[in-house]
């Protein structure tokens, strides 16, 4: 297995799920698998509210919630994420939502999107990591949460990075795992000199808290005001961000899967398909005991085992 773990983000499934595109839960699903990902990520909560419950959907919709993708992932062996929305204006309440969709979904991972509006609430951080905690899955595992944010740091000295990054629990543990940047180079398609800069501004950030950070970073999938990343320049910044980050990288986040499936993405879609994530290869399944194997197998055995002894020649 390879250490990069892997994950696409759907965004309202159910507007794919209907007219004109009528894409359905299943082939949504499928399309995730081709791709080679191991898990989905759904949007688990906007501010204090949980986001995409099948509940909170007007018919059509309600047939294609992200309860719906939930089931189907697990249905084909895939896994779920979840990244939630943030504005910090009431915290506990965001906190409290989190909770329930980390219930609900029972998710690996949950990415902490927080961004401009985040920046007015900025004092209520450490209330909301207080509320948050340390979540579990339905088995008793740690889910992994990561802070979701902006890839420069230095543009967005709003956000309390040391704060994010260094809260813990009563246990003295993290309580935010690690960071999960917005990788998004819109406007360019060199994306090596994009991520040379993030890399540095999180490096002074590392520097500044006396911790090593682990990555999960969140790349383009998609087209913004006639952009959209190139199968080489998005191919060439995994290269850079795996050589650079070596063992702190954990793995990627392709946003998002509506855009991968429409035809102006096919390129990187191919790129995905054919690249080499490092996977090891699955190993070869252990023989059968002799005794539940064919009989022509058991007689070639011994055969061959008799033949090698000398105790029949080769003719006979």
């Amino acid at each position: 297995m390879s250490k990069l773990d892997r994950v696409v983000s759907v965004w309202k499934p159910w507007h794919l799920a209907q007219w004109p595109s009528r894409i359905s839960i299943e082939d949504q699903v499928t399309a995730a698998l081709t791709l080679g990902v191991r898990a989905i990520a759904i949007k688990g909560t906007n501010r204090g509210v949980i986001y995409g419950a099948q509940e909170k959907l007007l018919y059509p919709g309600s047939n294609h919630s992200n309860d719906h993708v939930e089931r189907e992932a697990k249905a084909q062996g895939l896994e779920v994420d979840i990244w939630c929305y943030l504005s910090l204006e009431h915290p506990e309440l965001e906190a409290e939502a989190i909770r329930q969709a980390n219930d609900r979904w029972s998710p690996r991972n949950i990415f902490l999107d927080a961004q401009g509006h985040a920046k007015p609430y900025a004092r209520n951080t450490g209330a909301f990591l207080r509320g948050l905690g340390r979540l579990k899955r339905y088995d008793g595992t740690l889910v992994r949460t990561w802070l979701q944010s902006y890839r420069r740091p230095s543009l967005h000295r709003e956000i309390p990075w040391q704060k994010w990054l260094t809260y813990t629990g009563p246990d003295g543990s993290y309580l935010v795992d690690g960071i999960a940047p917005q990788a998004y180079y819109v406007g360019t398609q060199d994306s090596i000199a994009d991520y040379r800069k993030m890399i540095l501004d999180y490096a002074e950030i590392e520097a500044g808290i006396h911790r090593t950070l682990e990555w999960y970073v969140t790349l383009p999938t998609y087209r913004e005001h006639g952009w959209q990343p190139t199968a080489n320049s998005l191919e060439a910044g995994m290269d850079f961000l795996s050589d650079s980050l070596g063992d702190r990288l954990v793995g990627f986040n392709f946003f998002r899967l509506g855009w991968l499936m429409d035809d102006s993405l096919a390129g990187i879609r191919g790129m995905l398909l054919a690249y080499d994530w490092g996977d090891d290869p699955d190993p070869d399944p252990e023989p059968a005991p002799f005794e539940q194997r064919p009989e022509p197998e058991r007689w070639g055995i011994v055969g061959d085992d008799l033949r090698h002894r000398g105790i029949i020649n080769g003719d006979t």
